[in-house]
């Protein structure tokens, strides 16, 4: 008989293979690769124990969802904050733009595969919580007089974060491969060159 700190191992061995399986096939198929009949069988376990650990595919797709901000979180906070404050904003969209390059299905799955149910408020979240490490930089850009202070916080926040999530959305497509071949980098810098211009007091 399973002692019960074995039975949990066991539990939670079971609901990682689960995650595991359905991370490998929505990389390698998108969403439309995702069921439960073929995250069972590549979990080793039968259909129904998924729901004893998810409550719906969905469900299992919030997760990878999140497990791609924290990754982007990750990185985001790996840009120095003693980094005068514009240069820093540059350095979360360099950061921000690899991201993508480097994870484009987490991406997909972050920004264009949304759930059909109402998000649940942890979800919700984390996932501006992702947002406010930018939005911390900008206040405190302004407070120490580095970013213009005439500017609504947030809409300076929204605004940076438009222009970089747009230019990375073409690279993650490839459409910036496409009508700027070679040039991607360039293109970068000169979006971050602009964002910084804007910011200056």
């Amino acid at each position: 008989m399973l002692t019960s700190t074995a039975r949990g191992t066991a539990r939670k061995n079971v609901r990682a293979a689960i995650l595991d399986a359905a991370r490998r096939l929505y990389f390698a198929h998108g969403a439309d690769g995702v069921s439960a009949r073929k995250i069972a069988q590549a979990a080793g376990c039968s259909p129904t124990a998924l729901y004893l650990y998810y409550r719906n595919i969905d469900d299992l797709l919030e997760h990878l969802r999140m497990e791609g901000h924290a990754l982007l979180a990750g990185s985001l906070r790996r840009v120095d904050p003693a980094l005068p404050a514009v240069e820093q904003v540059r350095a979360m969209g360099r950061a921000y733009y690899e991201f993508g390059m480097k994870h484009p299905h987490y991406y997909a799955l972050m920004f264009s595969l949304r759930s059909t149910e109402t998000p649940r408020r942890e979800a919700v979240h984390r996932e501006m919580q992702t947002l406010m490490l930018l939005r911390d930089v900008v206040r405190t850009g302004m407070d120490r007089r580095e970013i213009r202070r005439d500017l609504d916080v947030m809409v300076a926040t929204n605004a940076l974060w438009a222009q970089i999530h747009g230019l990375t959305a073409l690279a993650v497509s490839r459409l910036l491969m496409e009508t700027a071949p070679g040039q991607q980098g360039e293109v970068l810098e000169a979006v971050l060159d602009g964002a910084a211009r804007w910011l200056a007091p």
